[in-house]
């Protein structure tokens, strides 16, 4: 009770002292006398009445106590919502352990590649499942029905044996993905979900957003085990399309994380779903850039956050996806390396007439740039690449012309072909999102496009050294495949 409560008492002095007369005193005592004699009533009344109703308004109090604590860490399906411990401290105590994953297509060499493969991480995470896997899918393509055509396309079948496999040797899956449409029929997931531990729900943006698809690609195992990254449940990403994301092993903190996201997902892709005004407290992180998880990766201090895209599908405390990118610009001192398939500063799919210009990401390297900080860009180049793409990144290179500090350099990033692979549809790209610097590693699911943070839903995984820490050895690791692949044969300078 605060000092202007206590003095606020009717009946009170100033100094607590009861302020009545002689005869108010001899009343209240009568009053009290009376109360005693009532109460010692209802006492005995409670012992000897099987319905006690004196001892009603206490059983009453204590319910109502024990719902106030029970309620809120239940959501509406029942599961455990309670606030975790990282979230009270802010501190990770697991042993986390991160590797990073790549695909790299036939026929695209290296001197040597020493990373673990996608369709090798993915078999891992499926033979250390134990209860349940949490999947976001944008489409399924992983049994090609022209096989015979494309006789890399077996690793694809694999994976998809292994899902149905788990599902019948008691794993749950849920998935969160895409609605099926002309173009992503999801036939794969029609076909798992025939066994009831595979239960499948397909978000409607159309409906939601009025545009937009679900791009989010990242598996949750066991609440303990991840995958984020650009590989689509779709063969060519094992095979034919150069893919990069992340492992992450034993780390139930970033699990729980992540998993609020899919139950955003899970939530929405129910029927008559809608995005609601507020979400529950019990999807709200507590983790952004300005407050990140504190943890060891491979036992080195680092630090932690998912950001997420679109901002209607972020609870209170989720940062969003092109606010996270622009946070990681600025917290760059030497340099900002990007690998992304396509970069546009402008919408693509908001409906004719609709389009606009988008210049979030374009403005910030223009600043960085400015600020003295060396930047690289480099952009898949194939049949598909938007043809806006060149004027917009000469554009950026208009800037070496300026009196300022820092440089920018661009390439285009080429996987060759031959004549029957040529012939796969949507493949033979470099699919990366991710963006680099000498103090942060976001590896993401989104192209740089204004769509992708406005109408889509898109995660990305930002790690960054902790205060004091010299060295992080995935930040140097992915800085080392953007060095790998920028000085390739495969890579060509852009110039004004």
């Amino acid at each position: 009770m605060n000092e202007s409560e206590k003095y606020s008492i009717k009946g009170c002095t100033q100094d607590g002292r009861a302020d009545m007369t002689n005869f108010e005193m001899d009343l209240f005592d009568t009053r009290m006398n009376s109360y005693n004699i009532d109460k010692e009533e209802s006492e005995e009344c409670c012992k000897n009445s099987f319905i006690k109703p004196a001892c009603l308004p206490i059983s009453i109090v204590c319910f109502f106590i024990l719902m106030v604590i029970i309620f809120p860490l239940l959501n509406d399906e029942g599961y455990d919502t309670s606030t975790k411990n990282y979230e009270r401290t802010g501190i990770c105590m697991d042993s986390c352990k991160i590797t990073i994953i790549e695909s790299i297509p036939t026929n695209l060499t290296y001197d040597k590649v020493k990373h673990m493969s996608t369709y090798d991480a993915w078999n891992k995470l499926l033979d250390m499942s134990t209860k349940s896997i949490d999947i976001s899918v944008l489409y399924w393509n992983l049994r090609e029905k022209e096989y015979k055509k494309f006789p890399t396309c077996d690793k694809g079948r694999n994976i998809f044996n292994k899902l149905k496999k788990k599902a019948s040797n008691g794993i749950n899956f849920r998935i969160a993905q895409n609605l099926p449409s002309k173009d992503f029929p999801q036939d794969d997931s029609i076909e798992l979900s025939k066994n009831p531990n595979f239960v499948v729900r397909s978000l409607n943006f159309s409906k939601l957003l009025g545009s937009g698809v679900l791009h989010t690609k990242f598996w949750i195992v066991d609440q303990k085990h991840i995958y984020i990254g650009s590989a689509n449940m779709d063969w060519k990403s094992l095979t034919e399309v150069k893919e990069l994301g992340v492992l992450i092993e034993d780390c139930s903190c970033l699990a729980h994380d992540l998993h609020k996201i899919f139950t955003v997902y899970w939530t929405l892709g129910g029927e008559e779903s809608f995005i609601p005004k507020r979400w529950p407290i019990y999807l709200r992180t507590h983790f952004n850039y300005e407050n990140p998880i504190l943890l060891k990766l491979n036992s080195t201090p680092s630090t932690a956050f998912f950001s997420s895209s679109p901002p209607e599908f972020s609870p209170k405390g989720r940062q969003n996806d092109s606010d996270a990118i622009l946070d990681v610009f600025d917290g760059a001192d030497i340099y900002a390396k990007v690998a992304v398939m396509d970069y546009l500063p402008e919408t693509l799919y908001m409906g004719e007439g609709k389009n606009f210009f988008w210049g979030d990401i374009d403005y910030k390297i223009r600043e960085t740039i400015y600020r003295g900080i060396n930047v690289k860009l480099l952009i898949s180049q194939w049949d598909h690449t938007k043809n806006d793409t060149i004027p917009y990144l000469k554009s950026l290179l208009q800037m070496n012309n300026a009196s300022i500090k820092g440089k920018i350099e661009v390439k285009l990033f080429k996987v060759p072909s031959t004549e029957d692979q040529k012939k796969i549809p949507y493949a033979r790209v470099n699919h990366n999102k991710y963006l680099v610097t000498d103090q942060h590693a976001l590896i993401g699911t989104s192209n740089w496009v204004g769509d992708y943070f406005i109408t889509t839903a898109g995660v990305s995984l930002i790690i960054g050294k902790d205060n004091g820490n010299i060295g992080n050895t995935i930040i140097e690791e992915l800085n080392n495949v953007f060095d790998r692949d920028w000085n390739s044969k495969y890579s060509t300078s852009l110039f004004l």
